[in-house]
């Protein structure tokens, strides 16, 4: 793996607050399936208390045990930013907790995305402010010069590029970018609303039509005795 490089970018041009606002209301499941099936960041961030989660990337990329640019991006985020921060995935070392959430909340941050981990969790599953993260250690992290702000990072098979559109629900965590957003939205929507009309469906009349079903099942020769 090679070392992470010491550098802070310009941050991007976060997405119009009209786009992101197409998201309010949309589960994650759903822009999910409009994407592809295959958007979502790994199932093992987690979120630690109850608060949705919509906002702009700002991303940070630390190496393991380090957080001295944390504190930059921190100060420099604007309101309506999530924290989006790569930690080479280690999971051993937190790299913020209660206070650095605190301050995210009187800064107008939308929340933080940690890819490893954080501590103080019973304090921060009493905020209503969004934190997901990969792990909780009670360890502390190490100030050396060295990080990336504002830069690409990867969290699974998902790229993250600042500016994009983040969103988080209790199923997980989801990254847009802004030019396919309108069209994310729109499919979601169209989604939530054929499972909703299915839960109707439900309601009224005890069952689903299947035929689609059976069909696939005959078309694969699938033998049903």
């Amino acid at each position: 793996m090679n070392p992470v490089r010491y550098r802070i970018l310009p941050p991007a041009e976060p997405a119009p607050a009209a786009l992101r606002n197409l998201f309010t209301d949309l589960a994650v499941s759903d822009i999910c399936d409009a994407l592809g099936r295959n958007a979502a960041l790994p199932s093992a961030l987690k979120p630690l208390g109850t608060a949705r989660l919509l906002g702009t990337a700002y991303t940070v990329n630390l190496p393991a045990s380090e957080n001295l640019l944390l504190y930059y991006a921190l100060d420099n985020a604007r309101p309506g930013d999530v924290l989006v921060v790569s930690c080479a995935g280690y999971t051993e070392r937190a790299v913020c907790g209660e206070i650095m959430a605190n301050l995210a909340i009187k800064r107008g941050l939308a929340g933080f995305v940690v890819d490893g981990a954080v501590r103080d969790a019973a304090a921060l599953r009493e905020l209503d402010f969004p934190v997901y993260c990969r792990a909780i250690s009670p360890n502390g992290p190490y100030k050396d010069a060295c990080g990336e702000v504002n830069v690409p990072v990867v969290m699974g098979n998902v790229c993250i590029r600042p500016g994009d559109i983040i969103v988080g629900d209790a199923d997980g965590l989801v990254a847009i970018a802004p030019d396919e957003a309108e069209a994310a939205a729109a499919g979601a929507r169209a989604i939530a609303e054929k499972g909703q009309q299915q839960i109707r469906t439900i309601a009224e009349q005890g069952r689903l039509d299947y035929s689609w079903l059976y069909k696939k099942l005959e078309s694969t020769g699938c033998a049903i005795k």
